[in-house]
């Protein structure tokens, strides 16, 4: 079988892998930019769909609170716009003292003040910290929160209080590819909600299979969107509405669209954008490969989770029908040392010490109120910059999916073996050998698909013809 050399993502490097001919590559590539992207944001925020211009919202006097994605998203396309929403709230009256920024920070670790004047810039935030007006969001604090109520489906609605109570809230975020057919983007009922909001639609029983027909009555059941649902719940129960600002980015951050607005208006026309960016036409693999940049999501990809996380999850950012077969395999290419910081990820190591006495993810569902009520972990999250405690139950329900679908996910180049054995993935000292491994269970001629920069570009969704 004849073959090519590809140049895959390795830790801080790339290094070649050789694969067949007939090997799909599929890797973000970058279009046209937005050339002025001060300008497009003034017109979007003049021209806003669903709502009134910003300039019409705020009026003297009010209490404005901004959300913003925290920094597991890119620092530019924040530079770029929050510098631009203080201009035209000031130029609406709205002083510096009035102005609140809150970092989405969801069920992540709170970034440092270093981290959040990286993110922010220097100029916006020593502006805003010394009228102590940038915090970050606490997912457990129930002083900070307030709790609106259980929407249709059994969503819990509990949310950050500041923001809720502000005259005007707004959001800036960003829309990237997320797993299943979706997309990133109206964060607010995430990234500013409570541990038991997010459980309500993070947690094992909540995460859908991406292959799950729901039928009733002999006919598809229309599922209900977790973020359309809950957007719409909060602003019944507060009487207010957030306004959206949300960028499409391609590489570093650089502004591809930008839309701002009510979350239901904005949607379509930045789903139909990310879709004609991210979305890569593919055939249905045997074998899909992916390379493992140094960092990517949630830290360093020595983290057994993250690199766990970065191979288990790829076959699930399928645009439409699954990019993996049945019984095939993932192979991911990383140095990982499997090395999981304690300081940073206090409950994770502990959290894969028993999942390694149950038989599938969902047997830790079990242990959720242990780990959420341990003082040491929560400590470190409200005082240590560190992950709260269920953080590591997400990823873990998340690696279920592939789990169950592929014949083997293979862990290829790391120097710690049996930290990725224990979450369930087979290991090999590098590609070739992997390779050979994938071969014995798909056969000597697999129809093969490689993402060599899927963490460190844009991430893509897989189309394949179901």
């Amino acid at each position: 079988m004849s073959s090519k050399r590809v140049a895959i993502d390795y830790g801080d490097r790339k290094i070649d892998i050789e694969v067949p001919e007939s090997a799909f590559i599929a890797e973000y590539q970058e279009d046209s930019l937005i050339e002025n992207p001060r300008e497009a944001v003034l017109s979007a925020l003049s021209n806003p769909l669903g709502m009134p211009p910003l300039s019409s919202l705020a009026k003297p006097g009010m209490k404005v609170a901004i959300g913003f994605d925290d920094i597991t998203r890119p620092n530019l396309p924040a530079r770029t716009i929050l510098p631009i929403l203080v201009e035209e709230l000031n130029r609406a009256g709205i002083q510096d003292r009035d102005i609140l920024f809150i970092c989405a920070s969801s069920n992540h670790r709170k970034p440092t003040r270093t981290e959040l004047a990286n993110h922010l810039g220097p100029t916006l935030f020593n502006r805003f910290w010394r009228l102590n007006a940038i915090v970050n969001h606490d997912c457990t604090n129930q002083e900070e929160l307030t709790y609106l109520g259980i929407t249709e489906s059994g969503r819990y609605v509990e949310h950050n209080k500041r923001f809720l109570d502000a005259d005007l809230m707004i959001y800036q975020g960003n829309v990237s590819s997320a797993q299943g057919p979706s997309y990133t983007g109206t964060g607010v009922c995430i990234g500013l909600a409570s541990t038991k909001s997010i459980a309500s639609h993070h947690s094992i029983n909540a995460i859908p299979d991406p292959e799950a027909k729901k039928i009733q009555s002999g006919e598809k059941k229309k599922v209900v969107n977790v973020k359309d649902e809950m957007s719409t719940f909060m602003e019944q129960a507060t009487g207010k509405q957030v306004f959206y600002i949300n960028s499409i980015n391609g590489i570093g951050g650089k502004m591809i669209g930008v839309h701002a607005g009510h979350a239901s208006s904005i949607k379509a026309p930045a789903w139909e954008l990310a879709s004609s960016r991210f979305v890569y036409d593919t055939p249905q693999a045997d074998v899909l490969i992916v390379g493992l940049s140094a960092s990517f999501s949630y830290g360093n990809a020595n983290n057994t989770l993250i690199a766990g996380a970065g191979t288990f999850t790829l076959p699930r950012y399928n645009a439409e029908g699954p990019v993996l077969r049945e019984g095939g395999v993932v192979i991911a290419v990383s140095p990982t040392t499997g090395f999981i910081d304690p300081q940073l990820y206090p409950s994770y190591q502990k959290v894969i010490e028993i999942y390694g006495g149950l038989h599938s993810p969902r047997g830790l569902i079990d242990y959720e109120d242990e780990f959420n009520n341990n003082l040491e972990y929560t400590h470190k999250y409200t005082h240590g910059h560190g992950y709260p405690p269920l953080h590591p139950f997400w990823l873990l329900y998340e690696n279920e999916y592939s789990l169950n679908r592929a014949g083997a996910v293979i862990m290829a180049g790391t120097s710690n073996p049996g930290a990725f054995r224990a979450i369930g993935m087979s290991t090999a000292p590098n590609f070739d050998a992997a390779w050979k491994m994938a071969k014995k269970i798909v056969g000597e001629k697999p129809r093969t698909v490689v993402a060599p920069s899927f963490w460190s570009k844009p991430r893509i969704k897989f189309r394949v013809d179901a």
